[in-house]
């Protein structure tokens, strides 16, 4: 579970909203004692009025997210 929060904090951080958490969703292995989140299909960046990312925008996963919805003209 700490580890989970850790990777929403860290999402939260950069304005990256998961919105899919579920348990089929995060992936741990019990010998590393790491956890990985995965499928962000349903998620978003948190937006200023303009539209642009409030958080995280010079990050580089950033703006790959970025670069895909505008792909698929989320």
């Amino acid at each position: 579970m700490y580890t989970l929060l850790g990777a929403v904090e860290h999402l939260a951080d950069l304005g990256v909203m998961h919105r899919d958490i579920k348990p089929t969703n995060f992936l741990y292995d019990t010998d590393t004692h790491t956890g990985l989140l995965i499928d962000f299909g349903l998620s978003e960046l948190e937006r200023d009025a303009k539209g642009q990312p409030r958080k995280g925008g010079d990050n580089e996963q950033v703006k790959k997210i970025i670069a895909l919805q505008k792909q698929v003209k989320i």
